[in-house]
């Protein structure tokens, strides 16, 4: 078998494995016990590693208004731009392979960049959210009973055609409906909003749940809360300059290839079809994918 083909099969086996974490299919799954799998679920009350993607990627497509199936043609799009850009700028499969699967991840930068505006939208509203909750359950002990008090006041005067599901009413359906567990039903409450404030007012709701005496705490937080909108504004200016520089820096990276191979072919020759050339050219690919998710963790909002 050629190293092309072996190059290629891997790519292809990358991308299936990615399409089953994110549609959520098991091929190797043994069909549980219904009344286990439900033990199973109210004994545990922390989200499991699963959990925790699928709900950030839910967030991501709540947030961006995307589909599964647009997401999934992004992928495939991105895998095959990527794999022509490949063949363009180097001339090999091999690279072209491995630019096909560093290409990938594109749209899931796009939507996490994409959603930081939504999200911080989100956050606008979500102090006062906090606020009329902790007032609610600092007068009748109730955590369950609060959320549906701030949601029945939300929804009071909308018409029920033009609701929106919030992460809110998602939890009051969740508690009554699916799981009673009122602390996991709080973990994934905070999962689906990504803001440390909110994440810490939560947890201090999983405290107050087991003691009810420590309910005056949550007071504290939404008044720090406050206090950091400042921060935000200006942070806000500083993750547009970082991406452009990211970029700009990229871009001029990679520009290097196709400008030596007008300029100076025999250096191309061996940039590309040597093997620490190739090499060479793999660890830049691998760099810059490293260094984007490096770029997009510290360019998230101070909030979260």
């Amino acid at each position: 078998m050629s190293p092309i083909t072996c190059t290629l099969i891997i790519v292809f086996i990358l991308i299936c494995l990615a399409l089953f974490l994110l549609l959520g299919i098991n091929p190797f799954k043994i069909e549980q016990n219904p009344l286990k799998k439900r033990r199973l679920i109210l004994a545990g009350t922390r989200l499991k590693i699963t959990e925790r993607i699928a709900i950030h990627f839910a967030t991501l497509f709540r947030q961006t208004r995307c589909t599964k199936k647009k997401f999934l043609v992004m992928v495939l799009v991105s895998a095959a731009g990527g794999f022509v850009a490949g063949i363009l700028l180097f001339g090999s499969t091999d690279l072209a392979a491995v630019m096909s699967a560093c290409m990938t991840p594109a749209p899931y930068f796009y939507l996490t960049v994409k959603s930081s505006s939504a999200a911080r939208e989100e956050i606008e509203g979500l102090e006062n959210t906090m606020s009329i909750i902790t007032n609610a359950y600092a007068g009748c002990d109730d955590i369950i009973k609060a959320v549906e008090l701030y949601v029945e006041e939300k929804n009071r005067y909308v018409p029920m055609n033009l609701r929106v599901p919030t992460p809110f009413d998602e939890f009051v359906t969740e508690i009554r409906l699916v799981n009673p567990n009122v602390e996991h039903g709080l973990y994934r409450l905070s999962a689906k909003i990504k803001n440390r404030y909110f994440s810490e007012w939560v947890k201090t709701l999983i405290l107050c749940h087991k003691d009810r005496r420590l309910k005056f705490a949550l007071f504290p937080i939404i008044k720090a809360m406050n206090d950091a909108k400042s921060m935000q504004i200006e942070s806000d200016g500083m993750m547009v300059r970082v991406w452009r520089d990211y970029l700009m820096t990229a871009g001029l990276m990679f520009s290097v290839i196709p400008m030596m191979r007008f300029s100076n072919a025999e250096w191309f020759s061996i940039l590309t079809q040597t093997t620490i050339g190739r090499l060479l050219i793999v660890l830049m690919m691998f760099t810059a994918l490293g260094t984007a998710f490096y770029v997009m963790k510290v360019t998230k909002p101070a909030s979260r």
